[in-house]
């Protein structure tokens, strides 16, 4: 289980309180784009909400 560098960059966003859509403003995406990130997050994961993502992450040393 590896988060690309761009799954990473979404997540950090998310993390710090972003929508879909100022994820995808600020990385010049699509927002079906950071959905498809966020459903491979989850599923690198193996979590369910963006709020267990960043929790799983930060506790695997993905996030700080």
């Amino acid at each position: 289980m590896t988060l690309s560098a761009r799954e990473i960059e979404v997540l950090r966003l998310v993390a710090r309180g972003a929508s879909n859509a100022d994820v995808a403003a600020r990385l010049h995406i699509t927002d079906a784009t950071v959905k498809s990130h966020l459903a491979h997050v989850f599923s690198k994961l193996g979590v369910t909400s963006r709020t267990a993502a960043v929790s799983s992450a930060r506790a695997l040393g993905i996030l700080r």
